[in-house]
């Protein structure tokens, strides 16, 4: 008859990597981005936010009122270091609004007009530098000439 015999099979075992310390330790914590201050979660934090939170003022550069006009300067200077705007409207601070470079050697800002005319110059490295792209200019009292930008409407 049939004889009862238990036939066991034999599978190779494949090896087991053991991890590293590093990974390790990263499994077992959340990175630093994640991490709650004294290990609380967000729900438990929920509270002490609201509690805390003030409603914040609109700042006049993002949410203009709708007589003022957002323009957009450029001048495409690719070996300067720093280059700003000073005009009329920030009261001929050369430092006072700094442009952001470009990729392409250009620098852009966005600046937020009162409608009206306005004078303006931008300062290269340290120089007071002409818009070659100004629509105007005008004599200034050192000799030069300053651009002029007309912003709104009712300009």
């Amino acid at each position: 008859m049939f004889s009862k015999e238990k036939k066991t099979m034999k599978t190779a075992q494949i090896p087991r990597k053991k991890k590293s310390q590093a990974t390790t330790a990263s499994d077992a914590a959340p990175s630093r981005s994640k991490r709650r201050p004294n290990g609380r979660t967000a729900s438990a934090l929920a509270p002490e936010i609201e509690a805390s939170a003030k409603p914040a003022r609109l700042l006049p550069e993002r949410f203009p009122s709708s007589d003022r006009q957002c323009i957009c300067l450029g001048l495409y200077a690719p070996e300067a270091q720093a280059v700003c705007v000073a005009g009329s409207f920030n009261g001929w601070e050369p430092s006072a609004l700094p442009l952001q470079r470009q990729a392409d050697g250009r620098w852009v800002v966005e600046v937020v007009l009162e409608p009206g005319r306005h004078e303006y110059r931008f300062v290269v490295d340290g120089q007071w530098t002409d818009d070659p792209l100004s629509p105007a200019y005008v004599s200034n009292p050192f000799g030069g000439l300053n651009c002029v930008l007309v912003a709104g409407t009712g300009a």
